[in-house]
């Protein structure tokens, strides 16, 4: 008999652990992109996707910098390169070794010519 309960136990304990990493999977966001800065542009994060709301406070990103990204909206159309812009969870400075995550939207083309939009690599918010 206890070994029967054991076997079950066993077998509960096997089915919620998979449930459980089924959920932690879903809910680290597997759309999440890094997406690393090509341009030789300054990139800004900023609250929304229009410039005159302004910054979110973090440092611009630039070459070699990357972001992680879930997604793309549409907004502000700069120097008329498409109104692209990527919904940022964190950012990534390659040179200072840093990453925060402070969420905000970084303009497409700024940052890798759209590329990412253009190919598919994040959906559309």
């Amino acid at each position: 008999m206890r070994r029967s309960i054991l076997r079950r136990s066993g077998a509960i304990i096997a089915v919620l652990s998979a449930g459980t990493l089924a959920l932690a999977t879903g809910a680290a966001s597997a759309a999440d992109a890094v997406i690393p800065i090509t341009q030789n542009s300054v990139v800004g994060v900023y609250t929304t996707t229009h410039t005159r709301h302004g910054k979110v406070g973090v440092p611009d990103l630039v070459f070699r910098d990357a972001i992680v990204a879930d997604c793309w909206g549409r907004g502000d159309n700069i120097d008329n390169l498409g109104n692209v812009w990527y919904h940022t969870r964190s950012e990534r400075y390659t040179a200072r070794g840093l990453e925060l995550f402070i969420t905000g939207w970084t303009y497409g083309a700024y940052v890798d010519s759209n590329e990412a939009f253009h190919s598919g690599l994040i959906r559309e918010c």
